[in-house]
């Protein structure tokens, strides 16, 4: 390479490198987890724990999982010595707390979604305004969503920043 070909790619380098910096910097975020670490989610969720409803479903999931382990516990201890219609009788126990435990769980669940969905909706416009001057103060020129990326260190990720400017937001 001849140092008029050095000068010449050095130029463009730096020119490249110029319009880049121009462009600003690129970051990524999980907007869902920035919406749900803030402290209105986690006191809606809060106030989730402490509806009676809840709590009795909570408690009945918990009931379910003891139910199960005292029939796993039952059939390892006395399971050789039962006779066919009792370890039929069994596998259907076994059977109906399952069926149990997955209805109330798809409740639990059901019930949780149903708070998420509710914070996500209620600070939708926030987080966009929000996010916006974060672009703008940050010179920020691309934001890509932290599931798109393959590979980023966490000082690309500004997922907590954005908490904590949706906790200061009004």
């Amino acid at each position: 390479m001849t140092a008029i070909q050095k000068i010449f790619a050095a130029v463009l380098l730096c020119v490249f490198s110029a319009a880049s910096l121009a462009q600003g910097k690129v970051v990524i975020v999980d907007i869902q987890a920035a919406m749900l670490s803030t402290e209105v989610a986690q006191k809606e969720l809060a106030k989730l724990d402490k509806n009676p409803e809840f709590a009795s479903l909570k408690a009945k999931l918990d009931g379910l999982v003891a139910d199960m382990k005292k029939l796993q516990a039952s059939a390892e201890k006395d399971g050789l010595t039962w006779s066919a219609d009792q370890q039929a009788e069994h596998r259907k126990k076994v059977e109906y707390v399952r069926a149990d435990y997955e209805l109330v769980g798809k409740k639990l669940q059901a019930e949780q979604q149903a708070v998420m969905q509710k914070v996500l909706q209620d600070l939708s416009a926030k987080t966009r305004t929000v996010l916006e001057q974060l672009i703008a103060s940050d010179n920020i020129g691309l934001v890509l969503n932290s599931q798109a990326a393959i590979h980023a260190t966490p000082a690309y990720d500004i997922t907590p920043k954005l908490t904590e400017l949706l906790n200061k937001a009004k």
